[in-house]
């Protein structure tokens, strides 16, 4: 029987989530995205079009595919969730598109429902934007609607209260970003970080063409499980993040964090969750914890496997270390780009591998602002470069993936990275020395090797690298006897880069977390 296809989905969802710079409009707006994408949404804006049993498809990953009789009745759908969301939500984009199908359903149709979405979406009226009627009340820095109305009584917003589940019990959530934690005596700082799962396009494109035996409803089925099985396997390891965090609080791990009370005399939990849709989420910490937060997300996910297609999962992670007063969406939008580079690392990194590929690799990297936001990832890499063409920076890191493949890119395995930061608070040289020596790595390998002899610290290498790239004994430290002490290292794509800056850069804002997959 031909059905009449509709895919409703949110467009410029990170413009419309970051339009606010307080975290709790940012936590609110991306609820609000995934209501309107969902059923309970479609039960009370279209109650007279839409049943659940009868016309979901499946809904995830911040869009919802729906089938109905006919085209008129996909149309009244349609027109009743948009007019009430454009009433209720100012400034967010619901986007909708209805594809025909000529005979019973397929996963092709689906494809093509898809690429319909994506040709509307990319001719929108950029130039055109939903103003206010003038009667609403506004929000004095965004000038945005804060309380829309419905004949004159106050829009309801979908409940927060539901993200509770994730967080330990005894904390209080943050809806502040001074309110994740602070640096006793120092200036406080967040991390934003954005977390994007690795070749689940592919994963969906297996599944479309597996579906070509099944008959349209089987298909459905598997389809709706396996986004089900994401999103809860998504948040099942932010939940088990958090409890990470909260058994390194009460250990006393993290005494470092000035933790902010709450009213209620709980302590604020310094993570806070802010996107989820699927495979990508976003979640803000206080600033040291956030790289190590990111990495026992990603190993968390790992040890997970989808309950469809019962493969595991990978991911990338990009992690922007700034000020709490800095703007939120150019840290999320600067997240996003090492986001980015973590995933162009891997797929390089695995391009001729036969051990591994980049539906099995991890990788993380990372930028810590200090005043000066630069345009893109590149041009803020670009400043990196030193002065005999050599890089200063060593990461994306690798945080997960097949042993031979960890091997081979050893030198920018995180957990040799995660060494090196450690063994830097345990050394006995003196700390201003040590910060000192970015300024020599800026300089190049010549500068650097004359800074470590002048100032008797060129044993600091060689501790560093006990058990990494070199086997190091340690008895020799302090004796004149030569070592290996490379300080750049040539990486699997050719290039020169530092072994000690990443680490020396972190210093001051890094916290070791207790977390390993065998404790998961």
């Amino acid at each position: 029987m031909a059905k009449s296809l509709v895919v409703v989905e949110v467009s410029q969802k990170q413009a419309y989530i970051f339009s606010s710079n307080k975290l709790r409009d940012n936590i609110s707006r991306s609820a609000v995205i995934a209501y309107v994408t969902g059923s309970e949404y479609f039960k009370k804006a279209a109650a007279d079009h839409y049943d659940e049993e009868k016309n979901e498809v499946y809904s995830g990953g911040g869009h919802s595919i729906l089938q109905f009789a006919n085209r008129e009745q996909a149309r009244s759908f349609i027109r009743a969730i948009t007019l009430d969301a454009r009433v209720r939500f100012p400034g967010l984009e619901l986007f909708a598109t209805i594809y025909d199908c000529k005979s019973e359903p397929t996963a092709e149709d689906i494809s093509s429902l898809m690429q319909k979405l994506e040709r509307k979406k990319s001719i929108r009226r950029a130039s055109f934007s939903q103003g206010s009627f003038g009667v609403e009340e506004m929000d004095s820095s965004t000038r945005a609607v804060t309380e829309p109305k419905i004949n004159g009584r106050k829009v309801v917003l979908p409940s927060l209260e539901n993200d509770g589940d994730v967080y330990p019990q005894g904390f209080a959530k943050a809806w502040e970003f001074e309110n994740l934690g602070a640096s006793r005596n120092e200036s406080s700082f967040i991390a934003v970080v954005h977390v994007d799962g690795n070749a689940m396009g592919k994963r969906v494109e297996q599944i479309r063409k597996d579906g070509q035996k099944q008959s349209w409803e089987e298909y459905c089925g598997t389809l709706k499980r396996f986004s089900e099985s994401i999103d809860e396997d998504f948040k099942g390891a932010f939940a088990q993040l958090c409890a990470v965090v909260a058994g390194n609080i009460h250990d006393g791990k993290l005494d470092d964090i000035e933790l902010k009370m709450a009213p209620n005399g709980d302590y604020y939990f310094p993570i806070r969750r802010v996107i989820t849709e699927g495979d990508d989420i976003c979640f803000v910490t206080e600033g040291r914890i956030g790289i190590e937060c990111a990495r026992i997300f990603m190993e968390i996910l790992a040890g997970k496997k989808n309950r469809v297609d019962q493969k595991s999962y990978a991911a990338a992670a990009g992690v922007m270390i700034v000020h709490n007063k800095y703007p939120f969406y150019i840290a999320y939008r600067h997240a996003e780009m090492l986001c980015s580079n973590a995933k162009k690392y891997i797929a390089n990194a695995t391009q001729n591998a036969s051990d591994a590929d980049a539906s099995n690799v991890s990788a993380i990297d990372w930028h810590i602002d200090f005043g000066e936001p630069e345009d893109g990832i590149d041009e803020i890499r670009e400043k990196y470069r030193t002065a005999d063409g050599k890089h200063m920076e060593l990461r994306p890191y690798v945080v997960s993936g097949p042993a031979a493949f960890l091997e081979r890119e050893r030198a920018r395995n995180y957990r040799n990275f995660r060494t090196i930061v450690c063994s830097l608070e345990k050394v006995t040289f003196a700390r201003g020395k040590i910060k000192q020596l970015r300024d020599y790595i800026r300089q190049g390998e010549t500068a650097v090797q004359n800074y470590l002899r002048a100032n008797l610290i060129e044993d600091l290498v060689l501790q560093c690298y006990q058990g990494i790239y070199a086997d190091a004994d340690l008895s020799l430290i302090g004796t004149g006897q030569k070592q290996q002490r490379k300080t750049f290292i040539e990486t699997t794509d050719g290039e020169q880069r530092s072994v000690l800056f990443d680490a020396i850069e972190l210093m001051d804002t890094f916290i070791a977390l207790s977390y390993t997959k065998e404790e998961g």
